[in-house]
């Protein structure tokens, strides 16, 4: 009952991003073969910082993992993969309404395994929002006469999970301290571009980010184990916090 219940608080945020998560995946494998022609009739770019960087996106188009990897896990992949977590893991009992919280807080469970109910479900959802897109490429990969490893798919997928976990974890320890879902969603977005600060700062040594995108297995030094229990770590750490902040509120 408990899953159920914990399912159906976010079933509708977790079934728009099951939808639009894989026809997005779907929508960058059929746009392959307009890239590799574009990338054979554009002009070198200048040496500018934006030339560098188009440059570079256009040397990762010329191979079909390479594109993949760039569009969908580097990008768009990873940015919507945070914004459905965050928005999986905004809500809980202080935003609910009090007919709600009484009638949830009346149910013959403590509130950690209520609360460990919910974090358990929300992370299995943006689990599967990480991992269904990534099979989505592997089968219409062939439609454009291409292929996609299903091992490469299933190590991005890892990886995008244990960044998209932080996302979750993090809303999930600010919605017990906010009695609103705006909050806690506007501030956890907040922590994209501070992880890129971080990750600057840290000379991408110690990059999250990084570690999210799977860019130390694209380039062949395999999976980032010590950033992959970084990120565990650290989930666990703030759904922890949460949990015991809501446990201790007196409603």
């Amino acid at each position: 009952m408990l899953w159920q219940y914990a399912f159906l608080e976010t079933r509708w945020r977790f079934l728009v991003g099951l939808v639009l998560l894989p026809v997005s995946a779907a929508f960058v494998v059929f746009g392959y073969p307009q890239v590799t022609a574009l990338a054979q009739s554009v002009t070198p770019a200048p040496d500018t910082s934006l030339g560098r960087e188009i440059a570079d996106a256009m040397a990762l188009s010329k191979t079909y993992g390479g594109y993949v990897w760039s569009q969908w896990f580097r990008q768009n992949g990873s940015q919507f993969g945070s914004l459905f977590a965050a928005i999986i893991g905004t809500g809980g009992l202080l935003s609910q309404g009090a007919a709600a919280r009484l009638f949830t807080l009346s149910l013959p469970v403590s509130r950690e395994r209520l609360l460990s109910a919910r974090a358990v479900a929300g992370l299995a959802q943006v689990l599967t929002l990480s991992l269904l897109p990534a099979l989505v490429i592997v089968v219409t990969s062939p439609l454009v006469a291409e292929r996609f490893p299903v091992l490469d798919a299933l190590v991005y997928a890892l990886c995008l999970f244990a960044g998209c976990s932080i996302f979750f974890s993090l809303a999930f320890l600010l919605s017990s301290m906010f009695a609103n879902m705006w909050a806690p969603l506007v501030l956890t977005l907040c922590a994209g571009p501070a992880l890129a600060v971080l990750d600057s700062l840290a000379g991408g040594r110690f990059s999250l980010l990084q570690m999210m995108h799977g860019e130390s297995y694209f380039n062949g030094h395999g999976l980032p184990w010590l950033m992959l229990l970084v990120s565990a770590s650290l989930s666990l750490t703030l759904l922890f916090a949460g949990t015991r902040l809501v446990a201790r509120q007196d409603f």
